[in-house]
């Protein structure tokens, strides 16, 4: 069983310009969730940060993508 993905080195600059992307996409969501949630837009990019960490690592495919949803959803 394994338990982290595997990294193809092959498609590593579309992975980096896709992450990129997300994270420019993503960034006003997070700033959002975290001012109405209340703990303040800081908390809102950390949570955001997190969880697109652990999807990476822990994900169940390589193409997962994860939003700041996540963490408002908790």
């Amino acid at each position: 069983m394994q338990i982290t993905n595997q990294i193809h080195f092959r498609n590593l600059r579309g992975d980096i310009f896709g992450g990129l992307t997300a994270a420019i996409i993503a960034l006003p969501m997070a700033l959002a969730f975290g001012v109405a949630s209340g703990a303040g837009p800081a908390a809102g990019l950390y949570g955001a940060i997190l969880i697109g960490f652990f999807a990476a690592l822990f994900g169940g495919t390589p193409t997962l993508i994860s939003e700041p949803t996540s963490p408002m959803t908790v």
